[in-house]
């Protein structure tokens, strides 16, 4: 009967020097994980230039293609897919500007229901300021009365972000004088 208490506290001796062994090793990796920033890098679903995003700046072609996406949908709005828009603009959006632009978003879909407008933007230059988080984008903006379109004009944005913990948020959109 003694070999076997004996063979029960050595069991524990042996589990319990594991599990400080194990608790003492999440320590170290966690204090040397927590003054780290990595960068992450993102592979499109298509092919080209992987995406870059981490300490404290988001690289062009990321950048470039989240202003792109950005200034689309914004501007390709319709009163029937406002919901939609206003949906992917939040998640696209900086905590700090959500609000703005999704009052902005229905302001337009409100302003475009009473006329029967429809909007795309077909973008053809796209310019990124990888160190100020910002990027100009100038394309054509078509419009729609009813079922016939009613204009086609050159237009330029400027679209800033601000990234935060690895995540690139819109900040700011405005129209810029041609």
């Amino acid at each position: 009967m003694e070999t076997g208490l004996r063979r029960a506290r050595d069991a524990r001796v042996a589990l319990s020097a594991l599990v400080v062994l194990s608790m003492t090793a999440n320590l170290v990796l966690a204090v040397g994980l927590a003054g780290r920033e990595a960068v992450t890098v993102l592979v499109p679903a298509v092919t080209g230039p992987a995406w870059e995003v981490g300490g404290g700046r988001a690289g062009q072609r990321y950048l470039e293609d989240m202003a792109r996406t950005a200034a689309v949908t914004l501007l390709s709005l319709t009163p029937e897919n406002a919901d939609h828009v206003r949906e992917a603009a939040a998640r696209m959006s900086h905590p700090s500007a959500r609000g703005a632009i999704s009052a902005w978003v229905a302001a337009e879909a409100r302003r475009m229901a009473g006329r029967d407008l429809a909007a795309a933007f077909y973008p053809e230059r796209i310019e990124a300021d990888a160190d100020a988080l910002a990027v100009d984008v100038e394309g054509e903006l078509a419009t729609w009365i009813g079922r016939e379109e009613s204009a086609r004009e050159d237009r330029h944005f400027r679209l800033t972000f601000r990234l935060d913990a690895g995540r690139l948020g819109l900040v700011r959109f405005e129209e810029m004088e041609n």
